[in-house]
């Protein structure tokens, strides 16, 4: 998706996918903070201590207090194609410890100890996808993690909701293979791959079997964890 089209969508985003997310139940802050603190416990079992994060494909920048209050690293940055979601961004998330830029603004400088990644390249180019790796690997440090997140086609909730999504009308999906594929090809080391978010709010009560099912390949969304 270009930059025009994500700007189109930028005072949109949340009401639109609300609107998509509506038949699972749950809203936007649910899933956020699940896969959020699925990625924590991922860093702190390798004893990684998250210092400075990059939120890459921020959009709006809902996730960066969410990613502050959880890691408390001295630093978040935002960054995504949109000047309207980063200008939306900056006035709506103020914080000493987070600062948004646009993609033309920004210069990977090594220093994320964390790349966050969540929905972004079903919405890139299949093309471009290895180049904008290689400039997300330019942010981190020598043992930066990845976690690159991605809706699962594999399952058929997840291809609804994005069917009903406006803003990913245009989307190339990535299955879980493709991802790690994908992922090996730009030169990173998968250490992990989990799949998370199985049943909807109208079988919550299943939900403490997703712990047994992080292998599974039908998890609503999926996260492929990796260093360089």
């Amino acid at each position: 998706m270009s930059q025009a089209e994500f700007d189109q969508f930028a005072t949109s985003y949340n009401k639109d996918l609300s609107k998509s997310l509506a038949v699972t139940g749950e809203g936007r802050d649910f899933y956020a903070h699940g896969r959020i603190d699925w990625t924590a416990k991922c860093a702190a079992d390798l004893g990684l201590k998250v210092r400075r994060i990059l939120d890459y494909g921020c959009g709006d920048g809902a996730n960066a207090p969410m990613l502050e209050a959880r890691f408390k690293p001295d630093h978040v940055l935002g960054v995504d194609i949109s000047t309207s979601s980063i200008a939306l961004a900056s006035k709506s998330h103020i914080s000493e410890n987070v600062s948004f830029l646009t993609t033309d603004d920004w210069v990977p400088d090594a220093k994320a100890d964390l790349a966050y990644v969540n929905g972004v390249f079903h919405h890139i180019t299949p093309e471009n996808r290895i180049d904008t790796l290689h400039t997300i690997r330019r942010a981190l440090t020598g043992d930066g993690l990845l976690a690159f997140w991605e809706n699962n086609p594999w399952n058929p909730g997840t291809r609804y909701v994005m069917s009903q999504c406006k803003f990913d009308e245009n989307s190339i999906t990535i299955s879980p293979w493709e991802a790690r594929k994908m992922l090996s090809q730009a030169g990173f080391r998968i250490l992990r791959s989990d799949f998370l978010f199985f049943f909807p709010r109208q079988l919550s009560a299943l939900r403490p079997a997703e712990r047994f099912l992080r292998g599974l390949p039908l998890g609503g969304q999926f996260l492929v964890l990796c260093q360089y």
